[in-house]
C-alpha cells in the first residue's frame, strides 16, 4: 500500500506569511501570472517555489487543505526530480570549460534567431506551448538578480502578455537590483528569516543531537537552509570545533604566534570553501582541483571569501558566550559549556567584547575586498594580545 505523504507550502521553516499568501491565491483560484519571491539567501525561496509549482499541478491534491501537494503522484515525484516537462529553473549555466557563466543570458530567455535551433527551447519560445502533464507551465528564475540586462528586457515580452497556463516565480535575494518594470510586474512574496526554534525544532525532528541542534539554529542566522545542508556535512561541525579551539586558545598564545594561527584560519575557511556550505557558493571544478592537492594550495579569493565570514561568525559567538555565561543567558555554544565557563573566568569582559567587535570588523573589510592575509593576520594580533594590560584594538 502507497503511504500518502503529502509536501505542503506549511512545511516551510518560518514562512508562515508567505505560505499563506500562496495557499490563498491557490484557493481562490487567483494565482498570478508571475511572483517575485525576495529575501536573505536559505531562508526557503527556491523551496517555495518547488512547493508552489507541486501544489499548482498536483494530480491528486488535498480538497479541503490548499497549497498541499499529494507527493506521490507522477507529477509531484517528477517536480522533486526536477525532470518534470512543464516545470523548469532558469539559472547560470556553464560554459563547455566547466565554468559557472556570471549571468543568465538572453539566450535562455528569448529564441536567437541566428540559431534554427536550440536545446533547451529558450524561456519565451516554450511558454506558448501547451503543458505537456500538468496544468501550469512553471518557470523559476533562480536567481533572476543575475540575468543580464538583455534577458531581464526579453522576459518583459513575458511578463507583459504571458500565456494563461503560465505561472513565472523570479527568486532573488536582491530585488532592488532588478529592472523596475520586472518588479512592477510581479506579486511580491516577502520571506524573512526564521527563528532559532523553529530550526532548532526542524533538525531535532531529523534526528540532530539536541546540543548541536541549538548551536546550528544559532549559527544559521535564521536560514534554515543553511543548518540542513550543514548537518548532512560532518566538515562543518568539525571546522566549527577546530575554530572554537582556537579561539580558546587566542590570550593564552604569545603574539608571535598570531601568524600560525592566522594561517589556520584561513586553512579552515579555505576547507569550509571547498565544502561551500557556510555561503552557499559552489566552488568550481577547477577550484576543487586545485585545492584537493593540498591544504596549502587554499580555494580561489571569490571561494575564501564566501566561506570566510561564515568562520568568522563561528569565532565570535564564542567570545559572545564568553560574555553570556557569567550572566546565566543561552549560550549559542551549548555544547561547549564546560570550556566557555573555564573562558569567561580567563578573559575579561572588556577582552571578550573587544575581541568580539574585532572580528565582525574584520568581516566587514573582508566583504569589502580587503586582503584576506593582512586582514587575518591583524586580527590574530589583536586577539592573541588577550592577557596583556589593554584589549584588542580593532584594526581600521
Amino acid at each position: 500500500m502507497t503511504v500518502n505523504n503529502p509536501v505542503g507550502l506549511d512545511d516551510l521553516i518560518g514562512q508562515f506569511r508567505a505560505a499563506t499568501v500562496l495557499k490563498n491565491a491557490i484557493r481562490r483560484d487567483r494565482v498570478a501570472h508571475a511572483y517575485l519571491f525576495w529575501g536573505p539567501e536559505g531562508v526557503g525561496k527556491t523551496t517555495a517555489a518547488r512547493l508552489f509549482a507541486q501544489a499548482l499541478n498536483c494530480m491528486s491534491p488535498s480538497p479541503g487543505d490548499p497549497g498541499v501537494a499529494c507527493g506521490q503522484c507522477r507529477s509531484c515525484l517528477l517536480v522533486a526530480r526536477d525532470t518534470h516537462p512543464d516545470v523548469r529553473v532558469i539559472t547560470t549555466t556553464r560554459t563547455r570549460e566547466g565554468r559557472e557563466r556570471i549571468e543568465i543570458s538572453i539566450d535562455q530567455v528569448r529564441q536567437d534567431p541566428k540559431k534554427s535551433r536550440e536545446t533547451p527551447r529558450p524561456l519565451i519560445q516554450d511558454a506558448y506551448l501547451k503543458p505537456a502533464l500538468g496544468r501550469h507551465k512553471v518557470y523559476i528564475v533562480d536567481p533572476a538578480d543575475r540575468m543580464s540586462l538583455p534577458a531581464a528586457n526579453a522576459l518583459l515580452r513575458a511578463l507583459e502578455d504571458p500565456p494563461l497556463h503560465v505561472v513565472l516565480v523570479l527568486v532573488t535575494e536582491h530585488p532592488s537590483t532588478l529592472l523596475p518594470t520586472v518588479v512592477s510586474r510581479c506579486q511580491q512574496v516577502a520571506f524573512a528569516l526564521a527563528g532559532t526554534a523553529a530550526i532548532r525544532a526542524r533538525l531535532g525532528a531529523m534526528g540532530v543531537e539536541e546540543a548541536v541542534a541549538s548551536s546550528l539554529a544559532q549559527l544559521s542566522g535564521g536560514r534554515p537552509g543553511w543548518a540542513i545542508r550543514a548537518v548532512g556535512r560532518p566538515e562543518v561541525l568539525e571546522t566549527r570545533a577546530a575554530l572554537l579551539a582556537l579561539c580558546a586558545g587566542f590570550g593564552r598564545q604569545p603574539v608571535s604566534a598570531s601568524l600560525r594561527m592566522a594561517e589556520e584560519i584561513r586553512l579552515l575557511a579555505a576547507d569550509m570553501a571547498n565544502s561551500a556550505v557556510p555561503g552557499d557558493d559552489e566552488v568550481t571544478e577547477e577550484e576543487a582541483d586545485e585545492i584537493a592537492p593540498s591544504r596549502a594550495r587554499v580555494a580561489s579569493d571569490r571561494a575564501l571569501r564566501a566561506a570566510l565570514p561564515w568562520c568568522l561568525d563561528v569565532m565570535a559567538s564564542w567570545y559572545r558566550d564568553c560574555l553570556a555565561a557569567p550572566e546565566g543567558s543561552t549560550l549559542i555554544n551549548s555544547d561547549r559549556a564546560p570550556a566557555i565557563e573555564s573562558a569567561a573566568t580567563s578573559f575579561s569582559c572588556q577582552y571578550a567584547q573587544a575581541a568580539a567587535e574585532a572580528i565582525l570588523a574584520a568581516r566587514q573589510r573582508i566583504e569589502r575586498n580587503a586582503n584576506i592575509d593582512l586582514t587575518l593576520e591583524c586580527l590574530a594580533v589583536d586577539l592573541s594580545s588577550g592577557m596583556s594590560d589593554r584589549p584588542p584594538q580593532r584594526v581600521s
